[in-house]
């Protein structure tokens, strides 16, 4: 029995009883006894419309304005089914339908939220790459002013090769969606710069076209296997999409095939092999990685991985020097291509980007290529070649974090969940996936704050008491209140954790968070940290300060996530901060 049909049944229930206690002490002979039959009579249950699936999913589908998904007919084909009644298979036609949630009204939905329009009204800065709309790819579109139209197809590597009609084969001669450098030459092409580069444009794809309409036996030409039909787009172009998937290129790619080669090295070289996992599951990654720390890495399957999802990889990546500093000599020409690695990803996962630092991307992933090819026999497999382009495409639609497939993998978790209708999957899938996309925009707070257990304390009772009064303006004899954490527009801040403050002669001010207090909003009170980065950990190792505090609302940061204090492996006083961004 469901909740609904519980309710109405407890309801149902209390109104016959308190009907007939009522009635008991009203005289038969009463003349108001008819008027109370007339108003138990009238009474109808709140949850009689709710009581069925259609009944509720109406009802909401009108108060929040659902997006309808539509059922597109696609054909028919043939297949074999059991009859019920003779219990003989017997041929059928079958519809095949896909399930389509219009786009545009999708869009409009979501831009009835008023403070969704105000997010994306906000100024931006002009001389930085944070989102599409800072990229010269829609600076230059005629049409992006007033009409809207497709601006970027988003997707993993097979996925955009596919539906952008490309050759869906990473081993295929040229595999490359924004270049025609073949996979003997992108062993010795480092940079967009190098004039044996050709990049792919329009002209180019309608040749290439062209000479698979005039040879039809043939499969591919440059890479280039059909048409798409994308192209018939008014204000759309194939060669046009500068999307690259950081997550499947790095986190799942070339990430985990350098981190193999280097503990190959390591474990010839300069630690044993058990000591590697060891040191790997006995690290501290910190309160912010608790549930991304590598559970086990596997070093001896075949291939380029070693077995981890591209969070845990990101986790361990940012920790390998904290965790093998200490036996890596400096200087160690292995290592230097694992740091250049991180200067890498910290760029490219940065949320916004200066010219300035697409520059030095580009310089940094040329070195990277030219050293991995001078220390190991191996070839640079595709992932790395597409790190080439990845300048170029962050200056045409911004920083590509923001185009990753990671948020679309985290999307699966909803359609895993066991689902007990088995008859039209995509259709009731899609209709769950849709109700519930209305509830969150219904009840969603884009400011939205929660905390933790909240307590009053008195301010003359808490340490620095002068100094929180003056920057609260609050009495010291009066109570403020105080929690262990805030979760802030979804970035979760707790007492213990690190903050970044400010730059002060082009280096980061750090701050530890001794206590939050919630007073018209959220405040840190924060003890300073001198910062030194130390380049053969790839941290910065900070010191705190004495009697230099700070008291900071969330919006008042210079980045927007916390860091953990964290220590090198074997080391218990020395403290170190490991960024997952340029800052």
């Amino acid at each position: 029995m469901s909740v609904v049909e519980s309710m109405e049944d407890f309801v149902n229930d209390f109104h016959t009883s308190l009907r007939e206690n009522v009635l008991n002490v009203v005289p038969v002979d009463s003349t108001s006894r008819s008027s109370v039959e007339e108003v138990f009579n009238g009474f109808n249950n709140p949850f009689s419309d709710f009581n069925t699936d259609t009944k509720w999913r109406k009802y909401f589908s009108e108060k929040w304005g659902v997006v309808e998904p539509i059922e597109i007919h696609l054909g028919v084909r043939y297949d074999s089914r059991r009859n019920k009644i003779s219990g003989m298979y017997e041929q059928t036609t079958v519809n095949d339908t896909f399930i389509y949630i219009p786009l545009l009204k999708t869009l409009e939905f979501i831009f009835r939220n008023d403070k969704v329009c105000n997010l994306i009204q906000e100024e931006r800065q002009s001389d930085m790459y944070c989102d599409f709309c800072d990229g010269q790819y829609y600076k230059k579109h005629p049409l992006y002013s007033i009409f809207g139209t497709i601006s970027q197809i988003t997707g993993d590597n097979l996925g955009l090769n596919s539906i952008l009609g490309y050759v869906e084969s990473f081993s295929a001669k040229h595999y490359c969606r924004l270049c025609l450098t073949d996979k003997v030459l992108a062993q010795e092409v480092f940079s967009e710069d190098d004039p044996r580069m050709i990049l792919r444009n329009r002209n180019l794809n309608e040749e290439h076209y062209k000479y698979l309409a005039d040879n039809p036996n043939e499969n591919s030409c440059y890479g280039v296997k059909r048409n798409s039909i994308l192209n018939t787009l008014t204000y759309f172009n194939v060669s046009d999409n500068f999307v690259l998937d950081i997550m499947h290129d790095i986190l799942e790619g070339v990430a985990q095939y350098e981190v193999k080669l280097l503990f190959e090295y390591m474990s010839c070289n300069l630690i044993s092999g058990d000591s590697i996992p060891q040191r790997l599951y006995a690290f501290n990654y910190g309160f912010l990685e608790r549930n991304n720390r590598p559970t086990k890495v596997n070093l001896q399957q075949a291939g380029n991985n070693i077995g981890l999802n591209a969070s845990q990889t990101w986790c361990l990546i940012k920790n390998i020097p904290l965790i093998f500093g200490d036996v890596v000599p400096v200087g160690d020409k292995h290592w230097h291509l694992m740091l250049l690695l991180l200067h890498i990803v910290n760029i490219i996962f940065s949320p916004c980007i200066s010219e300035g630092m697409i520059i030095f991307l580009k310089h940094l992933i040329k070195e990277h290529h030219q050293l991995f090819k001078d220390l190991y026999p191996r070839n640079l497999i595709p992932k790395h070649h597409l790190m080439i382009h990845y300048p170029e495409c962050i200056r045409q639609i911004g920083p590509l974090i923001h185009v990753w497939t990671m948020r679309y993998e985290a999307k699966h978790r909803f359609f895993k969940k066991n689902l007990k209708n088995f008859k039209n999957l995509t259709k009731s899938l899609a209709k769950k996936h849709q109700l519930a996309i209305a509830y969150h925009w219904e009840s969603c707070t884009i400011r939205g704050i929660e905390s933790g257990p909240v307590s009053n304390e008195l301010l003359s009772d808490l340490e620095n008491s002068d100094f929180i009064s003056e920057q609260l303006q609050i009495d010291i004899s009066s109570e403020v209140m105080v929690t262990p954490w805030v979760k802030c527009q979804g970035i979760e801040y707790r007492s213990g954790l690190v903050v970044f403050l400010e730059f002060v002669d082009d280096a980061p001010v750090f701050g530890k968070i001794v206590k939050i207090f919630i007073k018209d909003g959220i405040y840190f009170l924060v003890s300073c940290m001198e910062s030194e980065f130390i380049e053969h950990l790839h941290a910065f190792s900070v010191v705190e300060q004495e009697h230099c505090l700070v008291l900071k609302k969330p919006e008042e940061l210079m980045y927007y996530k916390p860091f953990d204090l964290q220590m090198s492996y074997g080391n218990d006083h020395l403290f170190y901060i490991v960024v997952d961004c340029y800052l």
